[in-house]
C-alpha cells in the first residue's frame, strides 16, 4: 500500500508540472505574438507617415517647379530692357525691380530694395542646393547690394547697371565670384509677409551690429588703458632709476679724495664770505647803536637849558615890587 500511495503522489507532481509548463508556453506565446502585431501596427504607421510626406513635399515640390518656371519665363522675357534707375516695369528696371516684378507674376510681394530682398525667405549659401528661381544676393564694399534670378547651371538673370540691359550672367564672373553672399528661396505659394519679414530681420542685424560694435570699442579702450598704465608706470619707474642713478653718481664723486681736495677752496671762499658778512653785520649793529646814544646825549642836552630858565623865573622878583 505504501508503495502504491508514493507511485499516485508522483503521478499528480508529474501531471501539475506539465500542466505549469503548457501554461507559461501558451503565455509566451501570446505575448509574442502580441509584441509582434504592436511591431507591425508601429512599422505600418510610420510607413503610412513616410508616404504622405514624401507624397505632399512631391505635389509641393510640383507646385514650387511650376511656379519658378513661370517664374523664369517672365524673367526672361525682360532680356534686352534697358537698366533705368527704380524702374519695376517692361520700359526699365534696375536690379531689385525686376526681381519684384517677376515675383510678382506668381502672386509673391517682395521688398523693394536689393537690401531687404538678400534677407527675405530661406538662406542657401552652397551654390550645389540652389534652385531655379532663387534669389541671388551679391554686395560690393562701395556699390551695395545687388540681386538676380538664379536660372540654374551657375546663371542667373539680372538687370546689372547703368547704360547696361537685362541680361544673362554666370556666378563664376570674377567680380560676381568675389561678391556673392548666397542665395534666398522664397515659399512661392505661402501667405508670408515678406516685407515684415524683411524689416523684423533687418532690425535685428542691426542690433547684432551695434552689440558687436559695442564690445569691441570696449575691448578697445580697455587695450588702451592698460597700455597707458603700462607707460605710465614705465616712465615714472624710469623717472626713478634716473634719479637714483644720479644721487648714486654724486654720492660716488662726492666721496672721491680727488673732489674732495677740488672743493676744499670752494669751501674756505664760502667760509670767509660768510665771516665777512657776519662781521659787517655786526659794525652796523654797533653804529646803529651808537647813533642811538648820540641822539639820545643830544635830546638831553636840548632839554637842560629850559628847565633851568624855569628855576630861575621861580626865583628872582618881579621889577614892580623893587620900586615899591
Amino acid at each position: 500500500m505504501g508503495n502504491l500511495l508514493k507511485l499516485c503522489l508522483l503521478a499528480v507532481l508529474c501531471v501539475q508540472v506539465c500542466g505549469c509548463t503548457a501554461a507559461r508556453r501558451q503565455s509566451e506565446d501570446t505575448s509574442a505574438r502580441a509584441d509582434n502585431g504592436m511591431y507591425a501596427y508601429r512599422n505600418s504607421k510610420a510607413d503610412y507617415a513616410k508616404r504622405f510626406r514624401s507624397s505632399y513635399e512631391a505635389s509641393f515640390d510640383k507646385k514650387q517647379q511650376q511656379g519658378s518656371q513661370q517664374l523664369l519665363r517672365k524673367a526672361r522675357s525682360a532680356i534686352g530692357t534697358p537698366y533705368v534707375p527704380g524702374g519695376k516695369a517692361p520700359g526699365g528696371f534696375d536690379c531689385s525691380g525686376l526681381v519684384c516684378w517677376a515675383y510678382d507674376s506668381v502672386g509673391v510681394k517682395l521688398p523693394r530694395t536689393a537690401r531687404e530682398q538678400s534677407v527675405v525667405g530661406q538662406r542657401i549659401s552652397s551654390v550645389e542646393d540652389m534652385r531655379a528661381g532663387d534669389i541671388v544676393a551679391f554686395r560690393h564694399p562701395r556699390r551695395g547690394y545687388h540681386t538676380g534670378i538664379y536660372v540654374g547651371d551657375g546663371q542667373f538673370i539680372h538687370s546689372p547697371r547703368k547704360r547696361s540691359s537685362v541680361r544673362v550672367n554666370s556666378l563664376n564672373d570674377p567680380y560676381f565670384k568675389d561678391t556673392f553672399l548666397g542665395a534666398r528661396r522664397v515659399n512661392l505659394h505661402g501667405n508670408e509677409d515678406l516685407v515684415a519679414q524683411a524689416e523684423s530681420r533687418l532690425t535685428d542685424f542691426r542690433a547684432e551690429k551695434a552689440a558687436r560694435e559695442l564690445s569691441r570699442d570696449r575691448k578697445a579702450s580697455s587695450r588702451n588703458s592698460a597700455k597707458n598704465k603700462q607707460k605710465k608706470s614705465s616712465h615714472v619707474a624710469d623717472k626713478k632709476q634716473k634719479k637714483k642713478s644720479a644721487h648714486v653718481a654724486e654720492n660716488k664723486k662726492s666721496r672721491s679724495p680727488l673732489v674732495a681736495d677740488a672743493r676744499k677752496p670752494e669751501k674756505q671762499k664760502k667760509q670767509a664770505d660768510n665771516t665777512k658778512s657776519r662781521q659787517a653785520d655786526n659794525q652796523k649793529k654797533n653804529s646803529q647803536q651808537k647813533d642811538k646814544k648820540t641822539d639820545k646825549k643830544a635830546d638831553k642836552k636840548a632839554s637842560a637849558p629850559k628847565v633851568a630858565a624855569k628855576t630861575d623865573s621861580r626865583k628872582k622878583p618881579s621889577p614892580k615890587n623893587k620900586n615899591s
